[in-house]
């Protein structure tokens, strides 16, 4: 498969990140049609349910090839995840700010976690031939 413009260059993350992408692409639809609010619960379910099952594959990876920063990139991971579960919460109790909310902090992550963690860890895990 040919890498996309946010690639890591390695397959399986890379598959895992389009999930990402694409609910990142679903909500910036959702707000521009006005229907945030109706499509924000299933997305904040999907992306609990893509980090459930996205960091810990890269956290094996890293275990894997004692990737020196591993802890620190786990502990950004356990951030998100808190910070998505407190929105789901929010959203629960009707809070109207959500889908701005989760809008700032997937941009946030795209352009902190994937392009500089998952970027640096991709660089490290192609040096041991992982594609």
């Amino acid at each position: 498969m040919k890498p996309f413009s946010d690639s890591i260059n390695v397959l399986i993350l890379d598959d895992q990140h389009r999930v990402l992408f694409d609910n990142i692409e679903r909500l910036k639809q959702a707000m521009l049609g006005g229907q945030a609010a109706a499509e924000v619960p299933l997305l904040l379910l999907n992306l609990v349910r893509f980090a459930d099952y996205h960091f810990p594959t890269e956290e094996r990876l890293m275990d894997t090839y004692k990737y020196p920063l591993r802890d620190i990139h786990a502990i950004e991971h356990r951030v998100l995840g808190m910070h998505l579960r407190k929105m789901s919460h929010l959203i629960r109790h009707d809070d109207k700010t959500v889908a701005l909310q989760l809008m700032d902090l997937l941009t946030h992550w795209l352009e902190n976690h994937i392009r500089t963690w998952d970027a640096r860890l991709g660089e490290y895990l192609n040096a041991y031939g992982v594609e």
